[in-house]
């Protein structure tokens, strides 16, 4: 990488950081309804444009973190040991996801109630996050399957991998208070996860 595109990411991702955080404060103190993407880019210091080059809308933003945590998961599978089984695979890939959920640090579970709201309120996901969260699933799924190339295995790494993702974001947007989410989340992926590995 040369110094001038070195530079470039680095500006970029300092962008990307205003944004969320500009985005985050405004989301908490006024709602996703009533802030919009003037509100956000000026919060952040960049032209609405240019926004518009980091996220495909404002609610894009509540799911900010979702790139780094499918990256840094599938990391997880490089760590298995040879005869690892697929099923172990699916289970690292979720196991950091959800340590990443609990992780104050990882600002995951900051607007966790906000997500919830918006889903509740449009009554299913804004098209925009569904196919985010769908390019996540299918990152994770490409993932697996390089870890564990026989094609035989596949459909049951992916009814696994679906299965606990699925569990993970209906106990999210089931519990009401904040400090039982991760929990629950926890539960619904271990019981999501016992048909898979016997």
């Amino acid at each position: 990488m040369s110094e001038q595109s070195g530079i470039r990411d680095r500006r970029r991702a300092e962008t990307r950081s205003a944004i969320v955080r500009a985005a985050t404060r405004l989301f908490l103190d006024r709602g996703v309804a009533r802030t919009s993407i003037d509100d956000i880019a000026a919060g952040a210091g960049i032209a609405r444009r240019t926004f518009f080059l980091h996220f495909p809308s404002k609610e894009d933003v509540l799911f900010h973190y979702l790139e780094g945590h499918i990256s840094r998961a599938a990391r997880a599978l490089e760590d298995l040991p040879p005869g690892a089984e697929a099923h172990q695979g699916v289970q690292a890939v979720m196991a950091v996801l959800l340590d990443l959920f609990e992780d104050p640090s990882a600002g995951t579970d900051e607007l966790a109630d906000l997500r919830a709201e918006l889903i509740a309120t449009s009554r299913g996901l804004p098209a925009s996050l569904a196919l985010r969260l769908q390019r996540a699933q299918s990152a994770l799924a490409d993932a697996l399957r390089e870890r564990f190339p026989d094609p035989a295995g596949w459909p049951l790494l992916s009814a696994h991998l679906g299965a606990c993702m699925g569990a993970a974001a209906a106990a999210a947007l089931a519990v009401e208070r904040p400090e039982a989410r991760a929990g629950a989340i926890r539960e619904a992926v271990d019981r999501a996860s016992a048909g898979f590995t016997v």
